[in-house]
């Protein structure tokens, strides 16, 4: 898990450090900016979502009714529904990749969390390590290789700076003047389920709560605006499982790592309205509607101009036995190939359009 945090982590450091720079040196605004960042970076997706969602409310009746014909038939109901899918050129996985691709983002977040001094203030591994070293042999017990390592370095050295007199003053006053805290809340603190912390009133636990609120709110808010949502099936469970979920997660990680996960909910909530306001769940499902009624369209026109030219392939005869067209001479085996090609066209067309099928009639061939 280490190892999959740190690959997130590298380069979400390096965004981290720009919002902390931009911020004034201030960790909590550093986390808000950073989400507003992150977010952005998906906005692209969460369009394609949108529209996915609004072209999958379209077809939705076609589902169901596949649904009510195969109820007893779950592996012709598969067969059937890939069928559909691939027909109207929608993935359904395609709604999940917004809200997956915040577990990446999130690894990432709470590699930063647990190690800003690595991250944020830039100082190398080699010297951590030795001030780890340095704080062990003053009779500390950090361990290099532990998620809090640096976090429980960082308070050694805000608690024993004298220790560290043989490290560069700089390196000693950059961890020292480095600043965790949001509203009195230390963000390097995991927060615990209990009513009491130090004697007083829990207040970590507003972190997991509001990151839970705030995502409950914002999935109501995308289940009632949006109809197409309606048809998300599993998609639409995973929805509300995931502030379970991140609440469970801000119990098990520092602080920091739950705000930013509370803050993005906010940002996302935020980001909803807008999709809702420019790209209106309603007129983008009309909008789609016309395109793929064009588009039958034109597939319609298409066949109807096939089938012309076959008849006046097969209107122009020679002696009743041969056809004949632009010089070239069709036998009768050729007029049972194209009878054979028309009615297997025509099966195909009543099979996706819903048309009822019509036998190949020698005036078809004339």
């Amino acid at each position: 898990m280490q190892f999959i945090m740190k690959i997130f982590g590298w380069p979400l450091g390096f965004v981290m450090l720009g919002c902390y720079m931009v911020t004034g040196n201030n960790y909590a605004l550093a986390i808000v900016l950073f989400t507003i960042v992150t977010r952005l970076a998906c906005l692209p997706l969460s369009i394609k979502q949108q529209k996915e969602q609004a072209k999958m409310a379209l077809f939705k009746p076609k589902i169901d009714s596949i649904q009510k014909k195969y109820a007893n038939n779950k592996e012709r109901y598969n067969q059937e529904l890939q069928k559909l899918y691939t027909e109207e050129g929608y993935n359904p996985m395609s709604g999940c990749l917004p809200t997956l691709i915040q577990f990446p983002i999130l690894f990432g977040v709470i590699d930063v969390v647990y190690r800003p001094i690595y991250h944020v203030l830039r100082i190398g591994h080699n010297v951590i390590n030795e001030m780890i070293a340095t704080a062990n042999a003053a009779g500390s017990a950090i361990q290099t290789a532990s998620y809090y390592s640096e976090i429980e370095l960082m308070k050694v050295v805000k608690s024993q700076p004298e220790i560290f007199s043989e490290f560069a003053p700089d390196v000693v006053e950059k961890i020292r003047s480095f600043d965790m805290s949001f509203l009195g809340l230390d963000l390097s603190v995991v927060p615990q389920f209990a009513l009491t912390y130090n004697g007083g009133f829990n207040w970590y636990l507003m972190i997991p709560l509001a990151c839970l609120v705030f995502q409950i709110v914002q999935t109501v808010y995308m289940q009632k605006s949006n109809p197409a949502q309606e048809g998300m099936g599993g998609m639409s469970l995973m929805l509300y499982i995931m502030p379970l979920f991140s609440a469970y997660i801000c119990f098990i990680v520092p602080a920091g790592a739950g705000f930013y996960w509370a803050i993005s909910a906010i940002v996302m909530l935020l980001q909803s309205i807008f999709l809702n306001i420019k790209y209106n769940p309603k007129k983008m499902a009309e909008k789609i509607q016309a395109e793929m009624d064009a588009d039958k369209e034109k597939k319609r026109q298409q066949r109807v101009e096939a089938r012309e030219r076959l008849k006046e392939l097969q209107n122009n005869k020679n002696d009743g036995k041969t056809d004949r067209y632009d010089g070239e001479e069709l036998s009768a085996s050729q007029k049972e190939e194209n009878r054979r090609k028309l009615a297997a066209a025509r099966k195909r067309d009543a099979e996706k359009y819903g048309e009822q099928y019509v036998e190949v009639t020698d005036d078809d061939l004339r």
